[in-house]
């Protein structure tokens, strides 16, 4: 088991966090329903907490050292149901591992021993508080730097409550994370490996993965959220290390994918994900190949394919200079590293906008 890592105590400006609470907008119904993966009710050790009508998702793991709870959503009321979730699914499996009674340990079903927060915004956080006392949290260390900000967490929770009515949060305190770390954390028990997998900055910044590769299951949290339109204000421009990350997911071996918002599928939640976003890129590439400014670009770039994401029409001028800086900013990292590995180059298996093929 991994051991408590001191978190980073360099901290930066706290920039307004209208993106938190915009995202706040598409969570219409801030409710869940349990879903079994790779199995049926009780005859699984993984289940994904599926978001209804766009709230965030949340995962439970099963082991006969306690259970694991992926990103707690959004309220302390929430955090409390997914514990009481994990704990009543917990039970069933400890007294089905001990069904035969004469070695069964003279203890109860062991509660949630961890919760792990693919990222530090409070849709997929401010749950942790329902386990501060059982539970170790465990982020990457960009993000728990910013769970571990009072100024950064209490404005996230202000503008939720204030601008967008989400209910429960009066009763919020912060949770920060005890253990961070960057690369890979792994969890061994008995049963399953978790590994927790540090993406960088994406949709946010400190983005991680939560990937069992017994099960093919990951928790990809909001590095893949299709059918959404990314939130891109407040941001650094870092789509193209997102691009990267999910070419490195696509390489994993993964038969159930559970997104950050929207419904649980397969491997092709990571592949629209990722062409949106080459699609994209390559768009504002040509405006900015053309000589065109942010705002040209901006107004004149158009993915029909992608017309019914959630928040295309208000988001997606956003989305287009964010990437137009990226493109544009002087920077000999971003030379070396782009969508299709040479320059800012459109990548290759691209026919036309919109259409993609695997090579």
């Amino acid at each position: 088991m991994p051991h408590p890592s001191r978190i980073s105590n360099l901290f930066r400006a706290v920039p307004r966090f209208a993106a938190f609470a915009a995202l706040a907008a598409l969570l219409t119904g801030c409710d869940y329903v349990v879903k079994p993966l790779k199995g049926t009710e009780g005859r699984t050790q993984v289940y994904g907490a599926e978001g209804r009508e766009g709230a965030p998702n949340a995962g439970i793991v099963l082991t006969s050292l306690g259970a694991i709870v992926i990103d707690p959503p959004l309220t302390p009321d929430l955090g409390d149901r997914i514990n009481a979730d994990a704990m009543s699914r917990s039970k069933a499996f400890w007294d089905d591992l001990y069904k035969s009674g004469s070695d069964r340990p003279r203890t109860l079903a062991p509660p949630v021993l961890y919760v792990l927060n693919t990222t530090f915004r409070g849709t997929h956080t401010f749950g942790n508080q329902a386990f501060d006392r059982t539970a170790d949290v465990i982020t990457s260390d960009r993000a728990g730097a910013k769970l571990a900000h009072i100024d950064t967490v209490r404005s996230m929770r202000e503008v939720l409550k204030t601008e967008f009515k989400v209910p429960g949060l009066e009763q919020h305190h912060i949770t920060p994370p005890v253990i961070t770390f960057e690369g890979t954390l792994t969890l061994r028990t008995p049963e399953v490996e978790v590994k927790m997998i540090s993406m960088g900055d994406c949709l946010a910044e400190g983005d991680c993965v939560v990937y069992l590769p017994q099960q093919k299951v990951l928790f990809a949290g909001d590095v893949v959220i299709p059918g959404f339109m990314p939130y891109p204000e407040g941001r650094t421009p870092t789509v193209l290390n997102w691009i990267k990350a999910l070419r490195y997911l696509n390489s994993l071996d993964v038969d159930v994918v559970v997104p950050g918002h929207g419904a649980i599928g397969g491997k092709e939640l990571i592949k629209n994900q990722l062409d949106f976003l080459t699609a994209l890129w390559v768009e504002v590439k040509r405006g900015v190949d053309a000589g065109k400014t942010a705002d040209q670009v901006a107004k004149e770039v158009r993915l029909p394919t992608y017309a019914n994401w959630a928040r295309y029409n208000e988001w997606l001028e956003g989305n287009v200079k964010l990437i137009y800086k990226e493109q544009t900013a002087p920077s000999p990292a971003k030379e070396n590293a782009t969508p299709g590995g040479a320059g800012a180059a459109v990548p290759s298996g691209i026919a036309k906008p919109d259409s993609f093929s695997d090579k």
